[in-house]
């Protein structure tokens, strides 16, 4: 039942992903460990989803978009209700599945575990898996042993149940192929666009135009509820960079580890591969053997001692389609990476020698052996910045462990002042101007937590350090708020030009869609409607032009060219209006069978995942789910309840 671990690339991508966020999952234990007194958001089945485990899907979907969009990130997005929901929901339908399986008494046996964590690519040291590298991973996302594995067995056993609807799915040649031509037809075209720039000037507005556009909306112009902070935050990073280590340590530590910086003996070699015919056993038939054996005996002697011909030879002979473009060339290669009779064989010649026939059980080979890298110890230059970033990663993680409960304790104790923590710890007060929740979030890495910390009642009246806050990845912070600013809307002076400006943009946008609709009105009747057409462009429906957006592109795709060209028209996204001829239908260029093969299971793919959420839908109608009415907004949203505060000391 569990076969399909070993082919499920997208399976092994999945949890490749999940470890390499800073803010992946915490574990089972973890949640058990943080569990705190707040009310949950929500139960499926009749087991709870508590407020962590939904922070922890919010920290992680804040991440994915962090790695995704770079700079150009907003915390701020996370903000709105139906992005939180659409976060929530994927918790739930993760429930779902986990109730299902545990109703069918799906399980994964220890060997299927063990299998998929020795095959991810992360957890392995030239080649192989290291309990070293293991542990060091899963340390440095904040995960234990015990949540990871309990975790990556709860989603093995449910990914049959997701395997089983995404192979029930199948689409033919013949809706692949109407699929193709709807969304790669395209369209050749002309535009103008009317710029609203132009109509600037015309777009007058008075005063008291503006101060009734801000009595109809005060809230529009509401500044945000701000901060100025004072924090400290301490870092295994960081403190990696206090730690120094002596030469005479780097030395020793190279010494104790020289078989890890040992390079077994390579060979580089090349050959001729000549295929046999097999019985029915699966053993090479007598003749074709002989016949081969027989080739091979001619081909060597053609080759003589020139690697080029040999080469030549198997550029034009060669079976092995892996090495044959290449004239042979294997590259370097180890014990232990070739067949027995082939590697006996090259670890037995000398450079430049041609050996030949040696058989296999992939056919006859005629060796040629092009070089030999001797074993060789890495020297001690070579690898002194690995060792000593090794040696600084290992004591800073002993030292963040040591200063863990130092700080955590101290910010507490000492609550008025960062002053003697941070000369102790070696560490940099920062202080902030005034900042956002958005932007306080930032400064935490996206953590929710934080957040809700420096916004709390207790925080804002209190002026004391906050308890320090674990930020996964190795990482504490505390803040003190210095001081605050509520939300309140804006005075009209303040926000007076902005309103006019705005104004003002949309009256130029109303001219010039207006003079826009005229022309193309005049363009339709066959006048000189003055318009600036550009250059013919293809238009394709899913790589679109400047100045035309989804609505008009629809509209220029539904034009009717049965008599010819025609022009169709439509306000843009920068304001404007744009003036499209539409000139003629451009078919899509014939395609392969391997490309429409791809677009066959990638239609299969979006209809499995259509099947499957739908699936989920029906789950909900046999294991019941309930969600707390606002509890999205209380954990995560902007105004926080006060009872989801941190408790204030005295």
């Amino acid at each position: 039942m569990f076969d399909f671990v070993h082919k499920n690339k997208r399976l092994v991508q999945l949890i490749l992903a999940l470890l390499v966020l800073p803010f992946a999952f915490v574990g089972v234990d973890s949640y058990v460990r943080n569990m705190s007194g707040d009310s949950d958001v929500a139960s499926v089945g009749g087991q709870p989803v508590s407020p962590q485990e939904f922070e922890n899907a919010m920290r992680n979907q804040q991440e994915q978009m962090r790695r995704v969009l770079g700079q150009s990130y907003d915390p701020s997005m996370f903000d709105n209700p139906e992005v939180r929901q659409q976060v929530l929901d994927g918790v739930i339908n993760q429930r779902l599945l986990q109730t299902l399986g545990q109703n069918l008494k799906l399980t994964t046996p220890d060997a299927e575990l063990r299998k998929t964590i020795l095959e991810v690519p992360e957890f392995k040291v030239d080649g192989k898996f290291s309990e070293a590298r293991y542990d060091e991973i899963l340390r440095s996302n904040g995960l234990s042993r015990l949540g990871y594995e309990a975790r990556l067995r709860g989603d093995l056993a449910q990914q049959p149940l997701q395997d089983v609807l995404a192979r029930t799915q199948f689409v033919g040649l013949a809706q692949a192929s109407l699929f193709r031509t709807l969304t790669e037809q395209g369209r050749d075209v002309q535009v103008a666009t009317i710029d609203p720039a132009a109509y600037v000037a015309q777009a007058k507005v008075d005063d008291a135009q503006i101060k009734a556009e801000y009595d109809k909306n005060p809230d529009a112009y509401r500044a945000p509820e701000q901060v100025k902070l004072e924090y400290l935050l301490m870092s295994q990073a960081a403190l990696a960079n206090q730690v120094k280590i002596g030469p005479d340590e780097l030395k020793a530590e190279y010494d104790k580890r020289s078989k890890e910086f040992s390079a077994p003996e390579e060979r580089r070699a090349s050959h001729i591969l000549l295929s046999v015919e097999k019985d029915a056993s699966g053993k090479p038939k007598a003749d074709a053997l002989a016949a081969a054996k027989t080739e091979a005996e001619a081909l060597m002697k053609q080759a003589g001692a020139s690697a080029e011909k040999f080469a030549e030879l198997a550029k034009q002979q060669s079976k092995d389609p892996g090495s044959a473009a290449q004239g042979g060339d294997l590259g370097f290669f180890g014990r232990g990476q070739m067949v027995k009779p082939f590697e006996d064989a090259v670890f037995a010649m000398k450079p430049g020698e041609v050996r030949g026939p040696i058989e296999s059980d992939f056919g006859v080979h005629i060796i040629r052996l092009n070089e030999i890298k001797p074993e060789r110890t890495r020297p001690f230059d070579e690898v002194r910045a690995q060792i000593e970033n090794e040696l600084k990663q290992q004591k800073a993680a002993r030292l963040f462990g040591e200063s863990a409960e130092k700080f955590q304790n101290r910010v507490y104790e000492q609550s008025d002042s960062y002053g003697k923590l941070a000369e102790e710890l070696h560490l940099d007060v920062k202080k902030t101007d005034w900042l956002t929740r958005a932007q306080v979030q930032a400064i935490a890495g996206g953590n929710q937590k934080f957040v809700q910390t420096v916004f709390s009642p207790a925080s804002l009246s209190g002026k004391k350090n906050s308890d320090a806050i674990d930020l996964g990845n190795n990482s504490l912070i505390s803040a003190r708020v210095i001081e605050h600013k509520p939300s309140a809307v804006r005075p009209f002076d303040e926000v007076k030009a902005q309103i006019a400006a705005q104004l003002q943009r949309k009256l130029a946008s109303e001219l010039a869609a207006k003079a826009g609709a005229e022309k193309l009105a005049a363009l339709n009747a066959g006048k000189d409607a003055g318009l600036a057409f550009g250059a013919v462009q293809k238009l394709l429906r899913q790589a679109q032009l400047p100045n035309l957006n989804a609505a008009l592109v629809k509209e220029v795709f539904a034009a009717d060219l049965g008599k010819g060209a025609v022009a169709v028209g439509g306000t843009n996204d920068a304001g404007g209006y744009s003036v499209v001829k539409v000139l003629k239908v451009v078919e899509p260029d014939a395609s392969t069978p391997d490309k429409m093969k791809a677009l066959e299971q990638r239609l299969a793919n979006q209809e499995s995942g259509e099947l499957v959420m739908a699936y989920l839908g029906a789950l909900k109608d046999r294991i019941k789910v309930e969600i707390k009415k606002g509890a999205v907004a209380e954990k995560i949203g902007g105004a926080e309840k006060a009872d989801a505060a941190p408790t204030d000391r005295k």
